[in-house]
């Protein structure tokens, strides 16, 4: 009897003994990064130096233009090198070497998106990631409208870029920057919101043109997280990603991460019980084979077919979105031509550099299909509404409503179904939370609706417009550019042309007042200057069109054609001196070009 007491009790020691290390991998204690606080204090401090560069500029009145990668849409347009310019391509090439560092030590959107990820966090809110598939291109189809397409427009056409200029400094520090208010709006969208909706780098994902060319470098760079023969998998690594990089999977099958999601935040190095991983030199991520024993299976060919041909079908509903209000390109005949080398060459580049990364798909390509409709129609609708929605707030608005609006569709075809942490349906039945985002969805609706039709409404009156002053009928045409402008007193083409028509019309001082709202709308541009100080030359007032011009050539000193004009309006004027001396500098300009 002893002994098979002796016998239940080493059995029992021995079971306890098996159990520990299981519960231990059922509860495993992730001890905290030590590189998270570090990372928020170097954005903490590039945030204080933007502060100090607005400051500078609101003490000095003159400071260096903004290191925004947004200003380097004045080389793509105008061959105009700023502070911005040289910012963003020194970036990138440190990403070639160093791989995607600036976007997690260095973005003020991504510091935006971790302090919002932080205050929901402290709630009890943790966003999940959402994978949108097809939306995924959205950051490579905003980088190519933004800074390529001019270049391959005038490519196509054969014309000329404009002479280089340098503009490494500003007075108008705030020419590019919405203003406070939509900057507020544009910080709670593509902040909060997105990250609530859409995961803690939500807009990163699916709406930063700049995190796009960022990702393409990343996956040339030699520099990445790489692993050694400690690891064993614990998964800690994953856990504390914010990028939504599945580290522990990576390390396993390509033995290094080889997602351009990665933005080298070194939260899984410093988190790795094993001290496994760790940032080293070696092959990049386009290059880096899956381990023997890794490979996946190959889709089937219809599989593969689908996966060109909807974001063939997406990349070229995007350009024309893009391009449709965007006269700077379409001044330049044939359009869908543009669109059509833009979709070609952005297959290519999305084929090429498609990643190795493994991510569940969430939703089936049709139902993908219908997230980029709702995408192009969230644009077409949004960006630019009555002036006040730029390009980035409506990347980010947009990606937001394609998912909210599909969740409304499967709100009524899937019997389980959930929005982030709240059930919408359980069982096939709807829940409280399911009933009141489907009575949010009713107003969503009706404003995206009421958005859509007064952009179909201020086209349409802007398009009859140009008809009508085609065919020669100025009263009428005016009319309806006066619409035009009514339904959307920022939209500048609008405003220029009926100026312009106005003033043929002899209706100058109308004209005047109208190319002065236009100027006022876009102070920067020298071709709205020009069309100001033409008008107020017929007008008679020839000191008010000598400034305009003169504001004109300093916008752009390098513009011969500028040179020219003013030299012509000093001799109508009778200042002799100054016409020559802008005819010689035009005469130098233009034989510098070999023009």
């Amino acid at each position: 009897m002893e002994s098979m007491a002796h016998a239940r009790c080493a059995k029992k020691i021995a079971l306890a003994d098996l159990a520990l290390p299981i519960l231990e991998e059922r509860r495993p204690v992730i001890r905290k990064s030590k590189a998270g606080p570090r990372r928020a204090l170097v954005l903490l401090l590039v945030q204080a130096l933007i502060a100090v560069h607005i400051a500078h500029w609101m003490a000095g009145g003159k400071t260096m233009s903004p290191l925004e990668p947004s200003e380097s849409m004045q080389f793509s347009q105008a061959s105009v090198v700023n502070a911005g310019l040289i910012f963003f391509v020194l970036s990138i090439g440190s990403t070639l070497v160093f791989g995607r560092w600036f976007c997690g030590w260095a973005c003020h959107v991504v510091a935006l998106q971790d302090g919002s990820r932080w205050l929901l966090e402290k709630i009890g809110i943790r966003p999940r990631m959402v994978n949108l598939g097809i939306l995924g291109l959205v950051p490579w189809a905003a980088f190519t409208y933004m800074f390529l397409a001019p270049i391959v427009q005038r490519a196509l056409h054969a014309v000329p870029p404009p002479e280089a200029t340098v503009h490494l400094t500003t007075q108008n520090f705030w020419a590019t920057f919405p203003s406070w208010p939509v900057a507020l709006a544009t910080f709670v969208v593509c902040g909060f919101v997105v990250v609530y909706l859409l995961g803690s780098k939500g807009f990163c994902n699916y709406g930063c043109p700049y995190g796009a060319i960022f990702g393409i470098a990343d996956q040339l760079a030699p520099m990445r997280i790489r692993v050694s023969d400690a690891c064993d998998g614990c998964g800690h690594c994953t856990a504390v990603c914010t990028s939504n990089v599945r580290v522990h999977q990576e390390v396993r099958d390509f033995g290094a991460v080889v997602d351009a999601g990665c933005m080298k935040c070194l939260d899984c190095v410093s988190v790795c019980p094993k001290d496994a991983l760790s940032v080293g030199f070696g092959a990049p991520a386009i290059a880096t084979a899956r381990r023997a024993g890794k490979e996946t299976a190959r889709a089937p060919f219809l599989e593969r077919l689908a996966d060109v041909a909807l974001p063939a079908a997406f990349f070229a509903g995007a350009y024309a979105v893009f391009l449709d209000f965007d006269t700077d390109l379409e001044r330049i005949p044939n359009a869908t031509r543009l669109v059509a080398v833009l979709t070609l060459g952005s297959v290519a580049v999305a084929t090429l550099f498609r990643g190795k990364a493994q991510r569940t798909r969430e939703y089936s390509r049709p139902e993908e299909a219908l997230l980029g409709g709702f995408f192009l129609f969230a644009m077409y609708s949004f960006r630019g509404f009555h002036g006040r929605v730029p390009l980035l707030f409506a990347l980010g608005l947009s990606a937001i409503l394609s998912y909210v609006a599909l969740q409304g569709l499967r709100l009524f075809t899937h019997r389980d179904l959930a929005l982030q942490r709240h059930a919408l349906r359980a069982g096939g039945r709807w829940t409280a939370a399911g009933t009141l985002f489907a009575g949010a969805l009713l107003p969503l609706g009706a404003a995206w609706s009421y958005a859509g039709w007064s952009r179909h409404a201020l086209r349409t009156s802007y398009d009859q417009g140009l008809r009508l002053a085609t065919e020669g009928r100025l009263e009428p045409a005016i009319a309806a550019l006066e619409r035009a402008v009514g339904q959307d007193p920022g939209y500048r083409d609008a405003q220029e042309k009926l100026a312009s028509l106005l003033c043929d019309a002899g209706r100058l001082e109308e004209g005047v007042a109208a190319y002065r709202a236009a100027v006022a709308k876009n102070p920067e541009r020298p071709e709205t200057r020009v069309f100001l100080g033409s008008a107020l030359f017929q007008l008679g007032d020839s000191k008010g069109a000598r400034a305009e011009l003169e504001h004109a050539v300093a916008l752009a000193p390098n513009n011969a054609r500028l040179h020219r004009m003013l030299a012509e309006l000093c001799g109508a004027t009778g200042d002799e001196a100054a016409a020559r001396e802008h005819e010689a500098t035009a005469d130098r300009l233009e034989a510098k070009s070999g023009r």
